[in-house]
């Protein structure tokens, strides 16, 4: 088999993985965000193993792809607007030299992310988030900005964890 076809079929058993794991979060109630983070992992793999051009073509194919699931588009778009396109906005912020300012980009990152999804749910859809009703926004956004910080150290002991371990198995 071909380079070619070899990362065309490792590409495409790495899709299908992904929209397992899309497709676990709707059947399996309470689990939702565990599904969306190892949802999350699969683009970071095709980046390492292939390279950016690739996991943005992955990361498009995927999106397509999860459009005619039978799944909640609502979630979904947030799945992406975050967690489906993390493994791109990561490598490209981590070419900063700079741990300070790499941090400083993550969190405005996650702010404007997190800001601009609550203005589409709240404005244009007409949703309202339960905790937003609940709780302060500005305590919701702190648990967010804590909880993007430990997604971050997770998803990088896995990039570190896939190259240091398992990528040397993969041939």
């Amino acid at each position: 088999m071909g380079d070619k076809s070899k990362k065309l079929a490792r590409s495409a058993i790495l899709l299908a993985i992904m929209m397992i794991f899309i497709y676990l979060r709707t059947i399996i109630p309470g689990y939702q965000l565990a599904f969306y983070f190892l949802a999350s992992l699969i683009p970071g793999i095709v980046i390492i193993e292939y390279g950016l051009k690739q996991g943005i073509i992955f990361i498009v194919a995927s999106f397509i792809l999860s459009l005619i699931m039978p799944i909640d588009k609502i979630s979904l778009l947030l799945f992406y607007s975050f967690f489906g396109v993390y493994a791109v906005i990561k490598y490209l912020i981590e070419k900063i030299s700079s741990k300070l300012v790499i941090l400083a980009v993550k969190l405005l990152y996650i702010a404007a992310v997190f800001f601009v999804n609550m203005f589409f749910a709240a404005k244009i859809s007409g949703i309202v988030p339960n905790i937003m009703l609940e709780y302060n926004i500005w305590i919701v956004f702190a648990v967010a900005m804590a909880v993007f910080i430990l997604y971050d150290i997770m998803y990088s002991s896995f990039s570190d964890f896939y190259i240091n371990k398992i990528k040397r198995y993969i041939k």
